[in-house]
């Protein structure tokens, strides 16, 4: 048994490491990695098989596909909280901005099961959305309520695409303007329990687009999201510390998870006094969070409810500081008025550049684009959000370091969104046994180029991988992959 012993002992001297047996499908070889989530920050070789990260060493691996990574950073995939421009058009854009999961959980999507089983199998990136208050409210209206039940056997039957669906969604009126009655709210936790069980990760609570919602309603909305431990992630009631202070209250007083989207332009030059009273809420134990996107510009509906009356004071702006999108000229009082009849999105110039800055350097802050839908001239944050905050902020502007920047893009959000969704336990980091979603970058190159002209590609970001797949590599995108997975909550029971 001794002699046994030794040779074994020996054997072992002269074989190689498991790792350095075993063939990955792809390896990232001598990288910088780095994981905001433990800190790691060292030249590794990563190994990747199937949907993720198998081996992370000092040591060389084999692999099928060998990539040269020196000089690069290798982090976590970018994940974005806030994104409307959720169709591969727009996902093109993000993913070379490092984008590897994009939620839409601001406003939400209507039945939103069937929006996740016609989204799957054919998405550049990792996808999920919340439960629309918005819209629910106005099925819950009580002349609307039939409307509700006729949609969802629409959809249950024909799907999303129906053009039946449209004329009933087109044919609800301006609901916006409306206040529930209290019979109208008894409706109301029903239909969002039916999109939580649909796998909505959150009730997204836009009543700035609302005004005819009270501070009833929503404070009924956020104990239904205590009750249920839901996040509740809300463009507040207007501009300024008021709405902000409501959100903050409801959140209080029922212990309902909150997240606070764009506080850079609900905020304006409040962004201070908005950034500590988010700080003194997380002190004090509170589950609310917010997150900055960084440009000095917004960009919405013309048609909506924040251009109604008295909007020039509230965003100490003019028609000249609105840009419409599909033209890029600046407005007038006679195109604002004839745009506004006729619909369409605006970029609104109304922040300065040091009400950016301290958004985006705040510990309190995670980074969430506000990505609109494609369109050639759409807001640059559609395409150029992470990278600008990598190349301006912190390699330009030194106004935060590359691992607290990182973290702001990856373990941030993941830990937003564990409670209600476990599988996000495995994104935002570079571990052994999380999701390979990885971006990498060139920390001396990396910047966004997309400006208010024009949407274009950001730089510097060679590498992105999705679930184990690139959808970016050599600073090109990669044709026909499509490996996003939709992200659920833990209440999807359909």
């Amino acid at each position: 048994m001794k002699y046994r012993f030794l040779l074994l002992i020996c054997i072992g001297i002269y074989l190689p490491s498991w790792s350095q047996m075993a063939t990955y499908d792809i390896v990232l070889q001598g990288g910088r990695v780095m994981d905001p989530a433990t800190g790691l920050d060292a030249v590794r070789n990563v190994g990747i098989s199937g949907d993720r990260i198998r081996e992370i060493s000092s040591e060389p691996l084999s692999g099928k596909q060998i990539i040269d990574v020196s000089g690069l950073v290798v982090a976590p995939g970018f994940i974005d909280l806030h994104v409307h421009g959720m169709t591969n058009e727009a996902h093109k854009y993000q993913v070379r901005d490092g984008v590897t999961t994009a939620l839409e959980l601001e406003s939400g999507i209507t039945f939103v099961k069937e929006w996740l089983e016609d989204k799957s199998g054919h998405s550049l990136v990792n996808f999920g959305a919340s439960a629309p208050h918005g819209s629910l409210r106005t099925f819950a209206l009580k002349d609307y309520q039939v409307y509700f039940e006729k949609a969802r056997k629409i959809v249950e039957e024909e799907g999303r695409q129906s053009p039946e669906l449209s004329r009933i969604l087109i044919n609800l009126g301006r609901s916006a303007y409306r206040s529930l009655s209290d019979e109208d709210m008894r409706a109301l936790p029903a239909m969002i329990d039916y999109e939580l069980s649909g796998g909505a990760l959150a009730i997204g609570v836009p009543v700035g687009y609302y005004p005819g919602a009270t501070q009833a309603e929503i404070f009924r909305v956020y104990e239904l999201a205590a009750e249920r431990q839901v996040p509740i992630f809300s463009h507040t009631r207007g501009f300024g510390l008021v709405g902000i202070q409501e959100a903050i209250a409801n959140a209080t007083t029922t212990g309902a998870p909150l997240h606070i989207v764009h506080a850079n332009s609900l905020s304006l030059g409040d962004i201070d006094v908005t950034l500590d009273m988010v700080a003194s809420a997380q002190k004090r134990g509170l589950d609310v969070t917010t997150e900055v996107y960084p440009y000095t510009a917004a960009s919405t509906a013309l048609q909506s409810a924040l251009f109604d009356d008295n909007w020039q004071e509230q965003l100490s702006i003019s028609y000249g500081d609105l840009q419409w999108e599909a033209t890029g000229e600046r407005l007038t009082k006679e195109t604002f008025d004839q745009y506004r009849k006729q619909g369409g999105t605006v970029i609104i110039h109304m922040m300065k550049p040091e009400w950016i800055a301290k958004g985006v350097a705040s510990p309190v802050t995670s980074i969430g684009s506000d990505g609109m839908p494609y369109a050639p001239g759409a807001h640059p944050r559609t395409a150029g959000t992470f990278s600008r905050v990598l190349g301006l902020y912190v390699r330009e502007q030194g106004m935060l370091s590359l691992m607290e920047a990182l973290r702001k893009m990856t373990i941030m959000p993941a830990q937003r969104l564990e409670p209600i969704a476990p599988m996000m336990s495995r994104k935002g980091r570079i571990q052994v046994g999380a999701d390979a979603d990885i971006t990498v970058f060139d920390p001396k190159t990396v910047i966004d180029r997309a400006d208010f002209k024009e949407l274009k590609y950001s730089e510097g970001i060679p590498y992105v991988i999705v679930n184990g797949v690139f959808v970016v590599k050599e600073n090109e995108l990669v044709d026909a992959v499509f490996p996003g997975q939709p992200i659920v909550s833990k209440f999807k029971s359909r």
